[in-house]
Formats: structure tokens, C-alpha cells, sequence
């Protein structure tokens, strides 16, 4: 009966020990208008490093990019603790599609670690 109940118990201490890992998992986001998309600006705070490793949203795939001094798409995003995106940044999320200033896009980001996070970002000018 005793093993029972401890195999009855074992997911959910599995569960709760994946979401305790999640904690400090973080971004505020914005896109911002470009020509024929946006560009994701904000901060991702993770507790541990991690890799970005792709963003989804409604309007399709974005492409990760790292800028130093040009532009190059890469297949992740290094985060050390935090990181910075934005057209001043040295890391990128770009957009395509039609975008109007108001509008809320959902975005998924996969960490390499296999942890999601939504976020809901406005539409900037």
C-alpha cells in the first residue's frame, strides 16, 4: 500500500519540482514597426544561462539574428542571466507580416533547456 501511494505521489513531485525550476523565467517585450514587419525590443530574464532557440507568434517564425557589425541569422540566442533585444542591441528578433501600431501579438520563446515562454507584446510605432 506504502509503495503505492508513493508511486501515486512521484508525478506530482516531478511537476512541482519543473515549475520551481521555471521560476525567475521573465520578459517585457514590445515590437516595434519596420518595413514589412517588426522587431521584438525588451529584456529575457532566465535563472540560469540558457539559449534562445526560436519565437513564434500569429504572424509566422521569427528569425533570430545577431548583429555585430552586420546582421547574420543564427540558429539561437545566447541569454546569460538576461538579455537585451532591441535595433540598439547586438541581438535581434525579426518579424514579417503585416503589423498595425495597438495591435498585441502572442510570442513563444523556446529555451534550449526545453522551458516556453509566452508573452503578449503591444505594437509600437
Amino acid at each position: 500500500m506504502k509503495k503505492r501511494a508513493v508511486l501515486c505521489l512521484l508525478p506530482l513531485a516531478l511537476l512541482s519540482a519543473r515549475a520551481q525550476g521555471a521560476q525567475g523565467l521573465s520578459a517585457t517585450l514590445n515590437l516595434k514597426l519596420m518595413h514589412g514587419g517588426a522587431i521584438v525590443q525588451g529584456r529575457v530574464t532566465v535563472p540560469k544561462s540558457d539559449d534562445v532557440v526560436g519565437v513564434w507568434s500569429s504572424i509566422g517564425r521569427g528569425r533570430l539574428m545577431k548583429c555585430s557589425p552586420r546582421c547574420v541569422v543564427v540558429d539561437s540566442l545566447p541569454v546569460e542571466g538576461s538579455l537585451q533585444l532591441g535595433a540598439d542591441s547586438g541581438y535581434r528578433v525579426v518579424l514579417g507580416g503585416r503589423l498595425t501600431a495597438g495591435q498585441k501579438i502572442s510570442l513563444v520563446l523556446r529555451l534550449r533547456g526545453g522551458l516556453i515562454l509566452n508573452v503578449t507584446a503591444p505594437v509600437m510605432r
